[in-house]
C-alpha cells in the first residue's frame, strides 16, 4: 500500500515539473518572440543625444529630475534606469538624471558690459544680481558695469547673488536758474524745456497788480545752481476764482486726436495743481485716435499736452 502510494505520488511530482517546465518554456519563447532591445550605456552622454538615441530603439525617455554633479558636465547624463545592457521590450521607458553642473561656479567677468548684457550672463550661470547702484562716470557710458562682487575669477556657488555697481552716464550739466519773474507761463514753460528742466508744480495766487499768467516766484529761485533733469516749481498770477467746497466734484473732459500718417506718436498729458503735479496719461498711440481723459476741477490747476515731448498745449482752468 506505502509503494503504491509512493508512486502515485512520484508520477504528480514528474507531472507536475513538466507543466511548470513546459510554461516557463512557452512564456519564454513568447516573450522572446517580441521586439527587445539593449539598453545602451548613456551615463556621461549629453541629453539630446540620448533622447536620439533611445528613440531610434523605441524606448521612451523619462527625465526623473536634475542634480549637481562635479564629475559630469551640465545637461549630461548622470543616472539611468534600467541599467546598460539591460533587455526590455520596446515602448518601456527609461528613467535619466540630468547634471546641473558642478554646484560650485568661477564667477564670470562682467565688467564693461551692458546692465541687461550682465542680468543675462548672470542667469546663464545660475546666478542672480543682487544690489545694483549707480555712480556717475565720465569715461563709461551709461548702464555699463563699472564693479562687481564677488569680483571676476572667485569661486561661488550656483544660486548665489552679485552686486554690481553700474554708470549712470555722466554728471548732470550744472547751470545758473534763469529769472522767470515777469514771463508769462507759456515762455517760462519753453525756457525751462530749453534749459533741460522739468516743470514741476503750477501754484496760482490772485494779484490785481499783474498780468494774468504771469511767473511771480519760482523754484530754484534765479541764479541759484540747478542740474540737468532737475524740476522748477511755478507760481503765476491768476485772476480767476479760488476753488471752494461748491466745486468738489466737478470735473472736465479732455479730448485730443493724434494727427493722420503712418507713425505712432508719444502723448503725455500732465496736471499741475498747487498740491501735486500728476501724469494723466503717458503712451504712444496710432495715427488718427483719440484719446479722451476725465480731469477733475475741484481746484485751479494747469493741464500740459506734450507731442513726442515736446509741449503743444496749455490749458489753465480755475
Amino acid at each position: 500500500m506505502l509503494i503504491r502510494t509512493a508512486k502515485v505520488c512520484l508520477i504528480m511530482l514528474i507531472f507536475m515539473a513538466a507543466a511548470g517546465i513546459s510554461t516557463y518554456l512557452t512564456v519564454h519563447l513568447l516573450i522572446r518572440g517580441e521586439d527587445t532591445v539593449i539598453v545602451p550605456a548613456l551615463t556621461g552622454k549629453e541629453v539630446v543625444h540620448t533622447l536620439e538615441l533611445l528613440t531610434d530603439l523605441g524606448l521612451n525617455t523619462k527625465v526623473r529630475g536634475s542634480e549637481y554633479s562635479a564629475d559630469i558636465p551640465k545637461h549630461h547624463v548622470i543616472i539611468q534606469d534600467p541599467e546598460p545592457g539591460s533587455e526590455i521590450k520596446k515602448g518601456r521607458d527609461v528613467r535619466i538624471v540630468i547634471s546641473k553642473g558642478p554646484r560650485a561656479v568661477v564667477l564670470p567677468n562682467l565688467l564693461g558690459m551692458g546692465l541687461p548684457q550682465a542680468r543675462l550672463f548672470l542667469e546663464k550661470n545660475d546666478l542672480r544680481p543682487g544690489r545694483i547702484s549707480y555712480t556717475h562716470n565720465k569715461k563709461q557710458s551709461k548702464e555699463e558695469v563699472l564693479s562687481q562682487y564677488p569680483v571676476p575669477g572667485a569661486v561661488g556657488i550656483r544660486g548665489d547673488s552679485v552686486d554690481l555697481l553700474v554708470s549712470a552716464g555722466p554728471p548732470p550739466q550744472m547751470m545758473a536758474m534763469a529769472d522767470l519773474r515777469g514771463m508769462d507761463l507759456n515762455q517760462a514753460i519753453a525756457v525751462i524745456e530749453k534749459h533741460h528742466l522739468t516743470t514741476g508744480t503750477i501754484r496760482s495766487m490772485q494779484h490785481g497788480d499783474f498780468a494774468n499768467d504771469m511767473v511771480l516766484d519760482h523754484t530754484p529761485a534765479a541764479g541759484f545752481p540747478v542740474a540737468a533733469g532737475s524740476t522748477v516749481d511755478v507760481t503765476i498770477n491768476h485772476h480767476g476764482r479760488r476753488a471752494n467746497r461748491e466745486r468738489l466734484g466737478e470735473v472736465m473732459l479732455f479730448r485730443h486726436r493724434t494727427s493722420p500718417g503712418f507713425l505712432n506718436q508719444h502723448v503725455r498729458v500732465r496736471m499741475n495743481r498747487a498740491s501735486a503735479a500728476v501724469e494723466l496719461f503717458n503712451a504712444f498711440v496710432k495715427p488718427g485716435k483719440e484719446i479722451w481723459l476725465i480731469v477733475p476741477k475741484d481746484q485751479p490747476a494747469t493741464l500740459l499736452l506734450y507731442l513726442d515731448d515736446e509741449l503743444n498745449k496749455m490749458i489753465h482752468y480755475d
